[in-house]
């Protein structure tokens, strides 16, 4: 009976090992084809750590970039919103899983009263672009913020209609740090400014340089 026992038991530990590798490697697989994943919920819980499930470490702090796939979920459901603070006359929330910011002006804000709320994206402004008013000008670069919510950081200024390149469509983002506030850090897209706000520890605030030419990185939009 031991004998049985023993044969019974003795592929588990390898046959768990196998599966874990090869659970890994296709993460590794995905996140070279689509980017990483992003998750609000586990970097709340690793703070101020942040990885992808394919166990690599993403959205350093050091300049690098980390490309950063669609979350399908949000597009395709909802997001889900968080209010994060009130900056420059607007309100600020947060995606509590991908990250999404919205902002809007305090005179017009149609959630004031909510703390947590849904909301679907505008297809409408994905595909013709965000009609965009100025938020403020920051980290070398204009803010932006549509009717819907949507920001962007560009180089360029007295932008009225921000759009999507198709890069971001095909690669997703190639997103890299800008600053931390209360709470959570905030990472720009490379090519169309799209910023995105993750949670993490609480410290000082930072601004990290921007990149520099021919440095072989995307560089910052304009």
């Amino acid at each position: 009976m031991e004998t049985a026992d023993a044969l019974n038991t003795w592929p588990q530990p390898r046959l768990a090992a196998a599966f874990t590798v090869a659970s890994r490697w296709l993460h590794q697989i995905s996140c070279a084809l689509f980017g990483h994943a992003v998750d609000n919920h586990r970097f709340q819980a690793e703070a101020p750590e942040k990885t992808c499930s394919c166990g690599q470490a993403i959205l350093p702090e050091d300049g690098t970039s980390t490309r950063t796939r669609h979350t399908l979920s949000c597009f395709f459901r909802h997001h889900t919103y968080l209010r994060v603070g009130t900056r420059d006359g607007h309100n600020e929330y947060m995606c509590q899983q991908c990250g999404h910011p919205l902002l809007f002006a305090v005179a017009h804000d149609p959630y004031a009263s909510a703390g947590n709320f849904t909301k679907r994206v505008r297809y409408l402004c994905n595909l013709f672009g965000h009609r965009s008013h100025v938020v403020t000008e920051r980290a070398g670069q204009t803010e932006y913020a549509c009717g819907c919510g949507h920001t962007f950081l560009r180089k360029a200024r007295g932008l009225s209609l921000v759009t999507h390149p198709p890069i971001c469509t095909v690669l997703g983002h190639f997103v890299r740090f800008v600053e931390r506030r209360s709470g959570y850090s905030e990472h720009a897209c490379l090519n169309c400014g799209h910023t995105f706000v993750f949670a993490t520890a609480p410290e000082p605030h930072a601004v990290a340089p921007f990149p520099e030419t021919g440095s072989g990185r995307p560089e910052w939009n304009s």
